[in-house]
């Protein structure tokens, strides 16, 4: 069979999932498919639009908390290395250390 039209089995191959759950999402038609007689077919092209058009991406928010959640990690890891506490600092001594940090990486950028 071409690589560019696939079977039941070849699809349930290509997408790492039984072929039972194929026939279930072609009987929901939540898959693209074509029916020539009694055989169904699956253009690869179809699929991997499909697929695209199915893919969920997290939301920036989400992603905007994990890099700030990664910045404050690296940053207590940056003041320890330092042998500082952070702990034990004040606000305005945490902003000055953070302009401290931000110069130290644009130093070794450049």
């Amino acid at each position: 069979m071409s690589l560019e039209i696939m079977t039941i089995k070849e699809l349930a191959k290509y997408l790492d999932i039984t072929e039972a759950t194929i026939y279930k999402k072609v009987s929901n038609n939540e898959i693209p498919y074509t029916k020539l007689g009694t055989l169904l077919r699956f253009s690869k092209w179809s699929i991997d639009r499909w697929i695209s058009e199915n893919t969920v991406n997290p939301s920036d928010g989400l992603f905007n908390e994990f890099a700030k959640l990664q910045s404050r990690y690296h940053f207590k890891k940056w003041l320890e290395s330092k042998g500082i506490d952070p702990a034990a600092l004040s606000d305005n001594q945490l902003l000055d250390l953070v302009k401290k940090a931000i110069a130290d990486l644009e130093e070794k950028t450049l």
